[in-house]
């Protein structure tokens, strides 16, 4: 029923390519530093528009469109996704 998709790279899923192609960067928290702490662990995304970690999050709207782009340690609760999904549901 379910299967790994590759969401980075040149066998990127379609889904993710639209994702991506949408919101080419991610939100993150202030001072976040997650980046960095992926790269000293040899995790340097080859592209600058690629998916960093598991959960990093896109916010689509009820129009099927991408507004906004969230970084893995981004949480749901974070008062700008918050703001975002309120905007959203207000269209």
């Amino acid at each position: 029923m379910f299967s790994k998709i590759d969401v980075n790279g040149e066998a990127r899923h379609p889904l993710y390519q639209k994702l991506i192609a949408a919101a080419p960067t991610a939100v993150a928290p202030e001072k976040s530093g997650f980046y960095e702490r992926m790269v000293s662990k040899g995790r340097t995304p080859l592209y600058p528009d690629d998916i960093l970690w598991n959960f990093e999050k896109f916010l689509v709207g009820r129009d099927g469109q991408v507004i906004q782009r969230f970084s893995p340690d981004m949480t749901p609760e974070d008062p700008i996704v918050m703001e975002s999904i309120k905007i959203a549901l207000a269209k």
